[in-house]
């Protein structure tokens, strides 16, 4: 329905008010910021409103058996030793799939986690399956996710594939076979996926003959998605055919399944004429030493814009730099990177400064010419100076988002402290990320604030384990050039990478890192009011400022008319 004929319908002329509530378009877009319950409440004010406010409650749906029982009350049975199992009161007909249909075809996004689910579903999906009256039951569906623990769940999840169906996230398991028939089935009955996320349960599962048949069957798949150390050289070999893959990406998330990292030791793919011909976006667990290669091997693909390197194995800054000094004279185009070095074996008395990564390790970076975006994450603190963060800050003007390892695990030895923040407010305007470890102990506070420019668009700074002495003074500093809507990130993301293993940290680390929180979260607490106080202070200063400068123009304009004598004056001289 058009705007036109929204307000033609209701018959008499509306007031302006009530008029505006009849435009479809701003309903559609004031009832997506509404929240389930009250979008229900709205349904019921008119049947203008009904169809609109019907789409935003079953856009999304999460509970399946919820909307199964539109089709026919669902109850859960118990028989016996027999599991709860939950089964429709009556078995649905005709005229249930026909009042069914009227809320299905709105649905968009189906979400199904059987762990959510009190009791087994299959005898409600089978009679779903049995007395259907069409093969799409949910024809406008786009996107679905079907994450379960039973095989007999999985293959319930063909009931929801068709043609249109764009996103799909399911559970994979090694008792599916080689290839995955089921897979196979999948492919077909869904075949213009754009993106796949597989959540892959068994760590010892090997992907190689799964990733053929979607390489066979998915000719239009633009992202997968896969859990850590899935990304084998085997794999990536077949992936390159794939004509449309524009993203390979990883997750770090333990709920897509547990990975091995023996998966990765080596990663030695090798590629044909044409390999990845669309990809722009790349992630991969590997070592440093072997991905420098594969960027230097013949059909690599050099056209990416997004690199992300995960690496738990250790590596010298001479390595380091090697590899960044390769991406820079091999990929052209490369606009986001991060490289994140997890080796955690570390000395927790002293830095060891051979192999602490420097200035000189990151100068490669600025043979990058496209480069918005970078981050790093090291063990030991980056040994810089003041003057090479001006340098850097300076010879990068284009930087959107920095993180130059603002948490590593040891913290007794910092080159930096809140000054410098300032090269970064004077020469990237557009940074919106920065991350830094700094000491935040022993400084002065600029007198005058034309001696620095704040920061126009900096909506994230994270400190990570940088030490903090005086929050109150600190958080008096960054107020000075902070914008009211940036807020402050703090701790580690160590604990949320890799396997469990990679995961766990020494304990005495752990007490030393907690301890430099305290004083973060009071500071994020001050923040925002000194923020306001530096505005208003700063709004008064500026309006005093023009009214001085109307008076003082005011007074030269009464010195300069008093001095001149009137034309038409009557004064004979």
């Amino acid at each position: 329905m058009t705007t036109t004929d929204a307000l033609v319908s209701t018959g008499e002329p509306l007031p302006v008010a009530s008029r505006i509530f009849h435009i479809p378009e701003l309903l559609h877009l004031i009832f997506s910021f509404l929240d389930k319950k009250s979008n229900v409440s709205s349904a019921c004010v008119c049947k203008f409103w009904s169809d609109i406010a019907l789409d935003a409650v079953w856009r999304e749906v999460d509970d399946l058996i919820q909307l199964l029982s539109i089709l026919n009350p669902v109850f859960m049975s118990v028989a016996g030793a027999y599991p709860i199992t939950q089964q429709f009161e009556d078995i649905p007909g005709v005229s249930d799939w026909s009042r069914f249909h009227k809320y299905a075809r709105r649905v968009r996004c189906l979400r199904f986690d059987s762990s959510s689910i009190e009791g087994e579903v299959e005898v409600v999906l089978d009679d779903v399956a049995r007395t259907r009256t069409s093969f799409e039951i949910l024809p406008n569906l786009r996107e679905l996710v079907w994450t379960c623990r039973a095989l007999s769940d999985l293959q319930r999840c063909l009931l929801f594939l068709h043609g249109r169906l764009k996103y799909l996230t399911v559970s994979l398991w090694s008792h599916l076979g080689e290839p995955g028939p089921l897979l196979t089935d999948i492919c077909a009955r869904a075949p213009n996926l754009h993106t796949l996320k597989l959540h892959v349960k068994d760590p010892n599962m090997q992907m190689l003959g799964q990733i053929q048949v979607v390489v066979r069957n998915l000719h239009h798949l633009r992202k997968i998605v896969l859990p850590e150390f899935r990304f084998t050289s085997e794999v990536i070999q077949e992936l390159s055919r794939m004509p449309n893959l524009g993203v390979i990406e990883f997750q770090h998330d333990l709920a897509m399944g547990p990975g091995n990292p023996k998966n990765v030791e080596r990663f030695v793919p090798v590629l044909t004429a044409g390999a990845f011909p669309a990809l722009y976006d790349l992630n991969l667990t590997a070592r440093i030493d072997d991905l420098e290669g594969f960027f230097q091997s013949s059909f690599a693909p050099i056209n990416i814009t997004t690199l992300y390197v995960n690496s738990y194995a250790k590596h010298s800054p001479a390595e380091v730099r090697s590899f960044l000094l390769t991406l820079s004279q091999e990929c052209k185009h490369l606009s986001r990177l991060h490289v994140i070095l997890l080796d955690k074996d570390i000395n927790q008395t002293t830095c060891i400064e051979d192999e602490q990564l420097s200035f000189c390790t990151l100068q490669p970076l600025f043979s990058i010419p496209n480069l918005t975006w970078f981050e790093v994450i090291h063990k030991y603190p980056l040994r810089i100076t003041q003057n090479e963060i001006e340098e850097l800050a300076s010879r990068l003007p284009s930087l959107e988002a920095l993180e130059l390892n603002p948490e590593p695990l040891l913290t007794s030895k910092s080159t930096l402290d809140l000054e410098a923040l300032l090269p970064f407010a004077n020469h990237c305007p557009k940074l919106r990320y920065l991350g830094l470890f700094m000491r935040a102990t022993g400084f002065e506070v600029p007198l005058a604030r034309a001696s620095f420019k704040p920061f126009h668009a900096l909506q994230v700074l994270n400190v990570g384990t940088s030490k903090v002495e005086s929050p109150k003074a600190v958080a008096a500093f960054l107020s000075l050039f902070f914008p009211p809507w940036c807020r402050l990130q703090f701790g580690i993301t160590w604990t949320g990478r890799g396997t469990m293993e990679h995961r766990s940290l020494d304990l005495n680390i752990l007490l030393e890192l907690s301890q430099g929180v305290d004083p973060w979260e009071e500071i994020s607490t001050l923040l925002p009011a000194l923020i306001q106080v530096r505005r208003e202070e700063w709004e008064r200063t500026r309006a005093l400022k023009e009214e001085v400068e109307d008076l003082r123009i005011r007074t030269r304009l009464v010195r300069d008319t008093a001095g001149r004598v009137p034309r038409d004056s009557c004064v004979v001289s």
